[in-house]
């Protein structure tokens, strides 16, 4: 699969530059998640031979050989098709050369299939549970223009075609584009911030990046959003070409000396979507911040509660966390106090929703039929369990996020004293030293000197070993005595695996190297646990985590770190990487990874005053 993108349209081909679904079931163009055309190809009244293809993060080059008479041995025709995404237009030029020593009639058109259809139908997942059928999947051309109940869909069709007669040794250029158009049926804030154009993300101003950060960028390029607010980073593609709050959250941590713009605009656009009702269907409740905004037709009609989705547990922490590192970074006070309403709506979240049970922790309790029935990052059905394998119900208090939650009362103490607020900085880092002594307590399992996934909504301990006491160690929340232990159980032969550290330990009984939580490894997880080990001074185990996590990239095909991958260690793989089949790349948090690697192995970018940032 190749994936192109330079604004809003998305382009997916094949790994020959061929958009047909057909013969490759994703291959389309996207936009604001529909698939408005699933084939074009350029078709020629001679027999052409192609050659390879040209990728760039943008578009890609089609070429092809051709001969001007069935009885010439050599080809003495070339076609060359350019095909670049500039915002929601495709632009599209072919060159034709006439090598021969005569003249040549050549006819050029195109192969166009329009279906507008629903991503979550193109993706295939659970389509009986959400009411489709083949027919709905595998359109058939339904031309330029089509109308369902939410929107109305146009193309602008102006592609380069026709009969065309070349001189000898002429070249000849056409130029024409394709521009997609969305026109929602009612008002929606996601629709309504979106810009039609090409992405603005700077990077000539940075000075020389570190070299294996270079090959992120074009991945970077691709996954923005042009905004009124400026470019927001999309999760991942092909299917996860959207808002996602935690997501955009992480990444904008994992690169803010780089990126500082991009945190505001993250910052910026997550405050518009802030929740201010209160809403079942939606699992939004006043403060929250969003976990995913959809534009697809199932969405938009309310079969799915995605268009504006609320269903995590961990975004609104998060939220505040990142509003307060920005302000410690950029000490752009402004800008915070531009944000302070949604800062402190996200607060008043915390005590009157997030706290479902009044003991203090934040904990998830899905309202939705519709929704995520795990709401933290781990998301999957079956993510939190007992080490007999027993699935905890809820309201369930993640462990990372109580460490998210620690986190958050000390960065709003650090805002509320910029603001001149001592008594109430003061209060919140007693609740977080309250906090602290508590979580110590309550979640630490003395029989493995390690931390429990959860608390169940009995508070019992969710027993299992997993990877996610390890982000507590970012947050700064375990205390020093439980710290090496901490560190000794995730570089274990349980959990670490040689090219990173699983997601569930392999003495789980739910334990499975190819499920989506249990078992896998998530790049992005470890790149928060080699912040933690670095915040205590754990710099060699930093470096290890940093390193395998490089060598298991160098062993994809495409060179990049995927969402996930399997959960095999090097010895059961003769020292190879197996991949998880259905994981996103370029994927966000994978990228942010990168740098937090870069941060670990100590290389540094140079900027253009000559100041070394770390």
């Amino acid at each position: 699969m190749k994936i192109m993108k330079n604004g809003n349209l998305m382009m997916v081909s094949d790994d020959n530059g061929t958009i047909d679904s057909m013969n490759y079931p994703a291959a389309g163009l996207y936009l604001e998640d529909t698939r408005f055309c699933s084939g074009l190809q350029l078709r020629t009244d001679k027999k052409a031979r192609k050659l390879k293809t040209r990728f760039t993060f943008d578009g890609l080059i089609n070429r092809y050989l051709l001969r001007s008479s069935p009885l010439k041995n050599d080809y003495d025709l070339f076609v060359e098709e350019t095909l670049k995404l500039l915002g929601n237009k495709l632009e599209v030029e072919i060159k034709l050369d006439n090598f021969s020593d005569q003249r040549v009639e050549l006819k050029i058109d195109y192969s166009i299939r329009c279906g507008y259809e629903d991503i979550f139908a193109v993706r295939e997942l659970n389509d009986s549970y959400f009411g489709l059928s083949n027919s709905e999947i595998l359109s058939e051309h339904k031309g330029f223009f089509h109308e369902d109940e939410t929107a109305t869909y146009r193309i602008e069709n102006t592609l380069p075609g026709g009969h065309f007669i070349l001189k000898p040794k002429e070249v000849f250029s056409t130029k024409g584009y394709l521009h997609f158009k969305k026109e929602l049926k009612s008002e929606k804030l996601f629709k309504n911030i979106l810009e039609d154009r090409p992405i603005r993300l700077d990077l000539n101003g940075f000075g020389e990046f570190p070299s294996i950060i270079k090959g992120t960028l074009d991945d970077l390029k691709m996954l923005m959003i042009p905004t009124k607010y400026g470019d927001f980073p999309a999760a991942g593609l092909p299917w996860y070409a959207t808002v996602f709050g935690r997501d955009s959250l992480i990444f904008a941590l994992q690169t803010l000396n780089y990126f500082p713009d991009i945190a505001k605009t993250v910052l910026e656009v997550l405050g518009a979507f802030q929740a201010d009702v209160k809403d079942d269907f939606r699992d939004a409740t006043p403060g929250k911040i969003i976990h995913e905004a959809r534009l697809n037709y199932l969405s938009l009609n309310n079969q799915l509660p995605f268009e504006r989705y609320y269903g995590t547990i961990d975004a609104t922490l998060l939220y505040i966390i990142l509003a307060g590192e920005y302000l410690k970074f950029t000490d752009d006070i402004e800008t915070v106090k531009g944000l302070f309403p949604h800062i402190e709506a996200a607060e008043r979240w915390i005590y009157e929703y997030g706290d479902s049970d009044g003991d203090g922790y934040v904990e998830y309790l899905p309202l939705s039929e519709r929704g995520l029935k795990t709401q933290g990052w781990k998301d999957s059905g079956d993510s939190v369990s007992f080490k007999s394998g027993e699935l905890a119900q809820p309201p369930v208090a993640f462990v990372e996020v109580q460490g998210y939650l620690y986190l958050a009362y000390h960065l709003l103490a650090c805002i509320y004293r910029r603001l001149g607020k001592e008594n109430k900085a003061y209060s919140l880092d007693e609740k977080a030293k309250a906090l602290k002594y508590r979580f110590n307590r309550d979640f630490w399992l003395e029989d493995e000197k390690y931390f429990a996934i959860a608390l169940d909504g009995n508070k019992r301990k969710v027993d299992s070993i997993s990877s996610n006491p390890g982000q507590c160690l970012f947050t700064g929340i375990v205390d020093d005595d439980k710290v090496a232990p901490v560190v000794k159980k995730l570089l274990s032969p349980e959990l670490f695996t040689g090219w990173g550290i699983r997601t569930l330990s392999t003495d789980m009984r739910r334990y499975n190297p190819f499920s989506y939580h249990n078992g896998s490894v998530w790049p992005h997880d470890n790149s928060i646990i080699i912040m933690g080990l670095l915040k205590y001074g754990y710099t060699k185990e930093a470096k290890k985590i940093s390193e395998a996590l490089l060598e298991a990239m160098d062993k994809f095909h495409d060179k990049r770190l995927p969402e996930l991958f399997s959960g095999l260690s090097r010895e059961e793989t003769k020292n190879d990487v197996v991949e998880y089949p259905a994981s996103c790349s370029p994927q966000l948090w994978s990228i942010g990874t990168i740098f937090t690697i870069a941060k670990a192995l100590e290389v540094r970018k140079v900027d253009d005053k000559g100041s070394s940032l770390s």
